[in-house]
């Protein structure tokens, strides 16, 4: 067992990880021992071969380790040690013999141990972690210290693992950053979790509540435009905003939100269109990077370029409204509506009670995006790119549903999240590559020596332009000849009572 420094400083940052995030994963006192084992024992097993390494590891720790530690941490402890180690991957743990609980608990400890690894990855164990606030839809540490950007990219990259199986996404911050952030936030209310005995409207003030702290939070960060991850995280976070004005929509006067949506539509539309010009130049990025390896040669320079002028435009325009009195006025107007309560909230009607509760309420919404989701069934197998994209929407109405109930269901909930994600994931795949084809037919149309009045490209770029349009047509087809699979797995009866059992504690 490794006893250094190091070690010793990476055990102490998992275990803190471990119980600031308590309430996330709810694992228990032995799950922290297999925890700090593991990080005493990080740089052991760093060299052993692959091939069965689960069971070599096993095999090495009883020899070592003897009667000190309980059976039962020995099987957690193996697995753990081989994830950290990139000897197994994540789905590898699902064919050991463990338990569906035991699977889960070594994949959060492994998890909290990568993080823990890159939070010293400059090997200077002088990274602080200041903060730790766990959330639901994002969690953030506040880390303080010489090497604290070497330290904290190191751990944002680390926690693949952690929002691979459905924990929130991770973020790491400079002290001075967070500051800036608690500043711009001061005047959003932090309303806490749904409870059950919540009103339709109570509950949708803390999810609107909630959303917008996450807009807020990532717009510095895409103001700058150094990374273009927080762009695409204040699109989703303005898209799940507007998803809860469907969701709970309701429960308030229609005039109470009426003029809030409008000006989030244009939020939205300022940020999409910088974000989907970002989506084509990486999905181009990648496809040189494979064509490189073999030819050296991709031809995409006018592509890329023309994509690149339109991106700056765009970004030009999206700066422009983010400085506006338009956009300021919309973040006033919320503030004081989540800071007012029963603003807009719509009367109960007079005589018997009605459903109002989220007791009441979520069973019902839930299973109506469920039933919407579901009626696709018997289109399925024939349906074309246009239907399917409409099942799109319907699932990303469904598992945001789901998500904004989380606090108050079973704890089933954070699979369920995770396998709709899996399928709108295929789906929103599947429908960029319909949309890169239809601009690609439009750029080679306007380029071709066929076109009148336009420039003409050499014919090696309108090739390679060309095979790069098949290309995004194979994706295409392949995404489509695949969903159905996909969808079947979906479908399945042991899969709609999870659901159920989710929603049973109701």
């Amino acid at each position: 067992m490794t006893d250094s420094l190091r070690s010793n400083y990476i055990r102490e940052l998992a275990w803190l990880l471990f119980d600031q995030t308590q309430s996330l994963h709810e694992l228990d006192e032995l799950n922290r021992q297999v925890l700090g084992l593991a990080a005493s024992m990080i740089d052991d097993y760093q060299n052993i071969a692959k091939k069965k390494a689960v069971k070599t590891i096993h095999r090495m720790l009883k020899s070592t380790l003897g009667e000190d530690l309980p059976p039962e941490a020995v099987e957690l402890l193996a697995p753990v040690l081989a994830l950290q180690a990139d000897l197994i991957g994540r789905k590898d743990i699902i064919k050991t013999e463990l338990s569906p609980s035991q699977q889960r608990a070594v994949l959060t400890l492994a998890a909290l141990l990568k993080i823990a690894s890159g939070l010293d990855a400059s090997e200077t164990q002088s990274t602080v972690i200041m903060q730790v606030e766990p959330a639901r839809d994002e969690m953030w540490i506040v880390i303080a210290g010489p090497n604290e950007q070497v330290d904290g990219a190191a751990a944002e990259t680390a926690a693949q693992l952690w929002e691979k199986i459905g924990y929130p996404k991770f973020s790491v911050l400079e002290h001075e950053e967070a500051q800036r952030i608690r500043d711009s936030h001061a005047q959003v209310p932090d309303l806490g979790p749904v409870t059950p005995f919540d009103t339709q409207a109570a509950a949708g003030r803390k999810v609107m509540s909630q959303q917008l702290l996450a807009v807020l939070r990532f717009e510095e960060g895409t103001r700058y435009g150094e990374d273009i991850e927080a762009l695409h995280d204040m699109r989703v976070a303005t898209r799940r905003l507007r998803a809860a004005f469907e969701v709970f929509g309701d429960a308030y006067r229609p005039k109470a939100l009426k003029r809030l949506l409008k000006h989030l539509r244009s939020t939205g539309r300022a940020l999409g269109r910088v974000r989907d010009l970002d989506v084509f130049m990486q999905k181009a990025q990648n496809y040189i990077a494979a064509q490189s390896e073999q030819d050296g040669e991709h031809g995409l320079d006018p592509l890329l370029q023309a994509w690149q002028t339109q991106r700056e435009q765009a970004r030009a325009e999206m700066i422009a409204y983010l400085d506006s009195k338009e956009y300021q006025a919309f973040k006033d107007s919320f503030i004081t509506f989540l800071n007012t309560p029963g603003a807009g909230d719509r009367p109960s009607p007079k005589g018997n009670p009605t459903p109002n509760l989220v007791r009441e309420v979520a069973p019902a919404m839930i299973y109506d995006r469920l039933a919407a989701v579901r009626s696709f069934d018997r289109v399925i197998p024939d349906a074309p790119v246009e239907q399917l994209h409409a099942l799109r929407i319907e699932f990303k109405k469904l598992r945001y549903t789901v998500e904004y109930f989380r606090d108050v269901l079973g704890p089933q909930a954070n699979g369920i999240i995770n396998e709709f994600k899996g399928l709108q994931d295929h789906l929103g795949d599947l429908n960029d590559a319909q949309v890169a084809m239809h601009i690609l037919q439009d750029f080679l149309k306007a380029h071709s020596k066929k076109a009148k009045g336009e420039s003409q490209l050499p014919d090696a770029e309108l090739q390679a332009i060309s095979a790069y349009l098949a290309y995004r047509q194979e994706e295409r087809d392949r995404l489509k000849n695949s969903f159905p699979a996909a969808w079947a797995h979906f479908n399945r009866p042991e899969f709609m009572l999870e659901i159920a059992l989710a929603v049973s504690v109701l």
